[in-house]
């Protein structure tokens, strides 16, 4: 009965850790809702900006939010046009790939190219 607690705090520990070294690299500008923003796209990298900018119109744009506990969600283009929010987890791999495990099973990873308070750059 002592191992869930255990194991429990072992993943808060973990998350503790990747938060720290994304904190270290990128700092408090990495822990915010990011919505892609195609329109700044490159051949090279997909640009995202927060969830506050002024997008244009669109029938539907995907994005993603980083929590300092490790905490990932997911926000897919949903079939009406708007999003659905897809829960999940992430961690720091190296110096600039997030590995995300959603809690459909879905695994996936984003490479960091750059990232500002204002537009966060993931190599495609």
């Amino acid at each position: 009965m002592k191992i869930l607690p255990l194991f429990a705090s072992l993943l808060l520990i973990v998350a503790c850790n990747s938060t720290k070294k994304a904190e270290r690299v990128y700092g408090d500008a990495l822990f915010q809702h990011w919505i892609h923003s195609f329109e700044d796209d490159t051949d090279s990298y997909k640009a995202y900006r927060p969830a506050a900018y002024a997008f244009p119109p669109a029938r539907g744009r995907e994005g993603f939010e980083l929590k300092k506990d490790g905490n990932f969600t997911f926000y897919a283009i949903a079939p009406t046009d708007g999003s659905q929010a897809i829960a999940g987890t992430w961690k720091l791999t190296g110096k600039r790939t997030l590995s995300i495990q959603l809690k459909n099973g879905t695994a996936m990873t984003i490479e960091l190219l750059e990232v500002g308070q204002d537009m966060l750059k993931a190599i495609k």
